[in-house]
């Protein structure tokens, strides 16, 4: 079986640009050759979707993320089961990226002091205008975050060694979805061309899930009580402890931001790390430090989903 960690990381571990996306796409067609497809949304941003199989016909599909997102100089701290801290952080990150634009004013305020009102205002507006567009410049063009080991390299690798396993010739598809970094546009691109797909087929979507100890397992409501998702997380319970992992299974409000949401049927899958302070947590990911990939975590997933599927 292919050891997709080794070959993907050391050429293929930043996937922004098109260009770097394309040659990870080549790389994949060396190895797939006609059992894969490139299918690209007719968006100004537009997204290069990867899929092996029939998603129209399979039983459950694997999906992951495969574009890289922008470097940011504080992680993108998620609390799946704790709204309340998680709120508190996106709020600690729009102050610091608002920051230099309070002080920029401020200072362009006292310099021209001296002047009118309206040169004032017509000065701060631009100050505002210029900002706000250089943020939303670096945010789609700026520098790519040079380590992806768990968001997603963890997520593609981990989809790619189901498909060597599993096959996609019939009960089983699979997804690469694009531009997940730039709101999901991938996969909501995809679910909007197959609505077949966004309403009755389930997702199995995998995202960061190669750097803690707990697998978050999220099931949406529709799925919940459905005999194929009991089976799995009644194989969750068995499986991962096997390799020292713990399932975690929500019964509370409980949420994870990834390309799940773009579908009705979906289970969500992503590894977390937990403190007594702020519970189940995922940390480094969308800066240098998201090197961390545990094998193990890669291994416990594929045997969970090794056996017949029955949806």
């Amino acid at each position: 079986m292919t050891d997709w960690k080794n070959i993907i990381l050391p050429k293929y571990e930043v996937r922004k640009t098109e260009a770097q996306k394309t040659r990870f796409i080549d790389m994949l067609k060396e190895t797939y050759g006609e059992k894969m497809r490139v299918e690209e949304s007719k968006k100004s941003d537009k997204s290069r979707n990867i899929i092996f199989g029939d998603p129209e016909k399979a039983k459950a599909v694997f999906t992951a993320h495969y574009d890289t997102c922008v470097f940011m100089p504080l992680p993108n701290f998620i609390t799946p089961m704790n709204f309340p801290v998680y709120l508190i952080y996106q709020i600690f990150m729009v102050a610091v990226i608002y920051l230099p634009l309070v002080l920029m004013i401020l200072a362009a305020t006292a310099l021209t002091s001296g002047l009118s009102e309206t040169v004032q205002t017509a000065v701060n507006e631009v100050i505002l205008f210029a900002y706000l567009i250089g943020f939303l410049l670096f945010m789609r063009k700026g520098p790519a975050n040079r380590h992806t080991v768990n968001d997603n390299t963890s997520g593609v690798v981990t989809v790619l060694t189901l498909l060597d396993k599993l096959g996609c010739d019939g009960e089983y598809a699979f997804i690469l979805f694009d531009n997940e970094e730039k709101g999901m546009k991938g996969s909501r691109a995809y679910a909007k061309a197959y609505p077949n797909v966004k309403k009755h087929k389930l997702i199995i979507n995998l995202d960061c899930v190669s750097d803690g100890d707990n697998i978050l397992l999220l099931c949406s409501k529709t799925v919940k009580k459905d005999s194929f998702c009991k089976d799995i997380l009644e194989r969750a319970n068995t499986v991962l402890p096997q390799y020292g992992k713990s399932p975690i299974i929500p019964k509370g409000f409980t949420f994870y931001p990834s390309d799940q949401t773009s579908f009705n049927r979906y289970i969500a899958l992503s590894a977390l790390k937990k403190s007594k302070l702020v519970g189940y947590y995922m940390d480094k990911i969308h800066t240098h430090k998201d090197t961390e990939f545990d094998e193990r975590n890669i291994e416990a997933l594929v045997s969970l989903f090794s056996p017949e599927i029955e949806v």
